[in-house]
């Protein structure tokens, strides 16, 4: 049997061990070679130093109990898990082997440096927490979004784009679909849908395919309901799905003497639109508003006629309804037969008549709650905020003149007070001329400039 030689066993040993050194019997390090990747320790740092010293506390005796096994079977390794903390750095884990030399007291110590796997299993450990949070985060928007589904009041529901066959709905659109109780996961779609419904909504998801928005119609079911359907595209990993909204438009009908006379006798104004903005009718309320002695002038025309100040606004309400189902509190003004502005608020709802969909909307004139530096008329605001507010009553070129004016303003407010009134003195703080700061000051209404101008003369 062939053995390795004492030099070739040192260099193997060198090479595969982290750190080794010599003990003698009074347990002082008499040598010690590093060859791992640790830089806390220090050959230095172990020479000279009783081992005892070396070791943690919880490790002590158990190295104590290890030295003298290997003493007394000498020529024989001896297992040792420990840990050294130097005097600079953290605590260094190691797997030692003890061996006592035959013809010497002295012990010598192999270790391997643990700390590179107990960093990796410390970064293992992290890592399975962050999954673990992210699970049960996970688990809980889950939850959330299905009681939500449970709660509306329309129905969704999940469409494999590719096998055409329903993901996830909720119960509404199961009662809408196939009846109350009824299980929708995994049947093809759609399902208790005639022939003329079935081509609508062949129509409705080849265009929800080709455009990012949502696209909507009116459908039948077999069981004579009504229903305003609504779907989306989405994309997600390379798979498509279908996301189908479901709302039963029957009781929301426009017909009846009820509603006639509600429309009628409304203290708002109110304009039944198509979906094109054209004006199929409008009540007393918004006719009086809009200065207008017949509804046969409105009836036939486009809203942006009076509603807006371009036809943006109108443009804005209709895609936004399309897209939500309805508006609500939009500022806008209303422009009347006189060539006067009315500060409005328009609100929108979808609703069905006939078989299609209209487009309801509420005009509120609020120019009375509305404060003078708060108006959409041309009086110079007091902060960044009113303008931004002002963001569709006014053009754009006229809110940044705006802007500049209010800086302007800030500034030399601001100026004034660091002079204490002083407006020679914030003249020159400002880089202006003491005729140029009284225009201003006269046309901000920041005080009396010429009196101001007299006493500063003075």
């Amino acid at each position: 049997m062939n053995t390795v030689s004492a030099p070739s066993s040192d260099l193997l040993l060198q090479h595969l061990a982290s750190l080794q050194f010599l003990v003698n019997e009074n347990g002082i390090v008499l040598d010690a070679s590093v060859n791992g990747p640790s830089s806390s320790l220090q050959p230095e740092e172990l020479i000279g130093r009783p081992l005892s010293e070396l070791v943690g506390d919880d490790s002590r005796a158990q190295l104590e109990l290890r030295l003298d096994e290997a003493r007394r079977t000498k020529g024989a390794a001896v297992r040792c898990d420990t840990s050294i903390e130097p005097r600079s750095g953290n605590s260094v884990p190691l797997l030692c082997w003890i061996c006592a030399e035959a013809d010497s007291s002295d012990v010598k110590v192999a270790a391997i440096d643990l700390l590179p796997e107990a960093s990796l299993r410390h970064q293992l450990l992290n890592a399975q927490h962050a999954m673990e949070r992210d699970y049960w985060s996970k688990r809980r928007l889950e939850a959330r979004y299905r009681r939500l589904l449970d709660m509306v009041s329309e129905g969704f529901i999940v469409v494999d784009d590719s096998s055409g066959r329903i993901l996830e709905a909720n119960p509404v659109a199961a009662t809408l679909l196939a009846g109350a109780g009824a299980t929708l996961v995994g049947k093809p779609f759609p399902l208790g849908l005639g022939d003329e419904a079935r081509n609508t909504l062949d129509r409705l998801t080849r265009e929800a395919r080709s455009v990012t928005t949502t696209v909507d119609g009116m459908i039948s079911t077999d069981g004579g309901l009504e229903l305003n359907i609504a779907i989306t595209y989405l994309r997600q990993s390379g798979e498509g799905r279908l996301l189908i909204r479901l709302r039963d438009d029957s009781e929301r009908d426009l017909t009846g003497a009820e509603f006639q006379s509600f429309f009628s006798d409304a203290p708002d104004g109110i304009l039944e639109l198509d979906e094109q903005g054209i004006v199929l009718a409008a009540n007393n309320a918004f006719l009086d508003m809009a200065g207008i002695v017949s509804p046969e002038l409105v009836e036939g025309r486009r809203a942006d006629r009076w509603i807006g100040r371009s036809a943006v606004d109108l443009s804005i309400v209709l895609d936004h309804s399309r897209q939500e189902g309805s508006v609500r509190l939009y500022s806008t003004t209303l422009r009347t037969e006189t060539e006067s502005s009315i500060d409005i608020e328009l609100s929108v709802a979808r609703v069905g008549k006939n078989g299609s969909t209209r487009v309801m909307l509420f005009v509120r004139d609020i120019g009375r709650r509305i404060t003078p530096d708060q108006s959409v008329d041309d009086h110079l605001p007091r902060s960044i905020e009113q303008i931004t507010g002002r963001v569709g009553r006014v053009p754009l070129k006229e809110l940044v003149r705006e802007s500049t004016d209010v800086i302007e303003a800030l500034c030399i407010e601001a100026a004034l007070k660091l002079t204490s009134g002083n407006r020679a003195s914030a003249a020159e703080l400002l880089g202006l001329s003491r005729q140029s700061l009284y225009t201003k000051l006269r046309r901000f209404d920041l005080g009396d400039a010429e009196v101001d101008g007299d006493r500063d003369a003075l």
